[in-house]
């Protein structure tokens, strides 16, 4: 196996700042992004890859050239994660960024909704792996009053507890929670199945804030018809996010996201929204923006064009 340089525990503060000051500057990054997805011979899906490409313009000289890719398989449920940064065509920098997915990917779901000036108070976690345990790092650390947490996940999961315990907050597993009680509901999972849909979201105050994550999955967390709810706020990360996973190609198919709030569009301003009369999702699917900050962070001062430079 080989083994490549892998992504430390960043600063949670450095991290968030960085995430919010390349969305700043976004006009610099030219990026395309690509899921491609694998089914057998009866439509069975197996898995995808992910592969992103993004352009750091250098106002003339050769850009910064960021590559992220990397494959997911349904039966281990783990993926791989590969960066890399190119000058000149001359590869400068590679290491394995998995780590560091988890780490952005909670960075910027308190950055959102920091962003939204929403304080998490009562919170449901649905799942509890990774993804989950540094979400719960990142809202402690912005949150240090916040004591407790609830969960779900198909079975109890000790070593989670155990791991929120060493945070310095107490949790309740439950297998059947009551969404009316909690005003931040995060949804980390690989479901195969829609966790929020017609049958439960009237039980969801309004004013309160359902994020999800879900890449892997084809049903995606949140059934399609709530998207088109009146009473429901929609809240993005950038715009590719509307065509980059199966459940969210359908919804937009279905018209549903012609009137959606992207996080640049907020952090500058652009954008008024009410979070308090409606119910509001956060629908994150990762972005170059986000994977830039971290990489960036990794190479500190080491800057890769100083290195190239004779």
């Amino acid at each position: 196996m080989i083994e490549l340089k892998k992504t430390s525990d960043l600063d949670k503060d450095l991290l968030v700042d960085q995430i919010r000051e390349q969305f700043t500057k976004i006009e610099q990054l030219k990026y395309r992004r690509t899921l491609l997805e694998f089914f057998d011979d009866q439509g069975k899906f197996l898995g995808d890859n992910v592969f992103e490409t993004t352009f750091k313009l250098k106002n003339g000289d050769a850009p910064l050239v960021y590559e992220v890719s990397g494959p997911y398989d349904v039966v281990s449920k783990e993926y791989a994660t590969i960066a890399r940064v190119y000058y000149r065509a001359d590869l400068q920098f590679e290491c394995d960024m998995k780590s560091g997915i988890f780490q952005r990917t909670a960075a910027m779901v308190w950055l959102y909704l920091d962003t939204l000036k929403h304080k998490p108070v009562k919170i449901l976690l649905i799942g509890a792996g990774k993804v989950a345990l540094q979400t719960v790092a990142y809202i402690k650390h912005f949150s240090p009053a916040l004591e407790s947490m609830d969960y779900q996940d198909l079975t109890q999961k000790m070593d989670f507890e155990n791991q929120l315990q060493k945070l310095g907050l107490a949790s309740r597993y439950l297998s059947n929670p009551d969404f009316s009680m909690y005003d931040t509901i995060i949804l980390a999972t690989n479901t195969n199945q829609c966790i929020i849909h017609e049958g439960n979201i009237p039980s969801i105050k309004l004013g309160s804030v359902v994020v999800s994550l879900c890449t892997t999955s084809q049903s995606g967390e949140i059934s399609k018809e709530i998207y088109g709810r009146d009473d429901v706020n929609i809240f993005l990360d950038y715009d590719l996010s509307k065509t980059f996973t199966e459940d969210m190609r359908k919804v937009n198919d279905l018209g549903y996201l012609e009137d959606v709030f992207y996080f640049r569009d907020i952090i500058q301003g652009q954008k008024e929204f009410d979070l308090g009369s409606k119910i509001n999702i956060v629908r994150l699917t990762g972005t170059p923006i986000q994977n830039i900050a971290v990489i960036d962070l990794l190479l500190g001062h080491e800057s890769p064009v100083q290195k190239a430079e004779p």
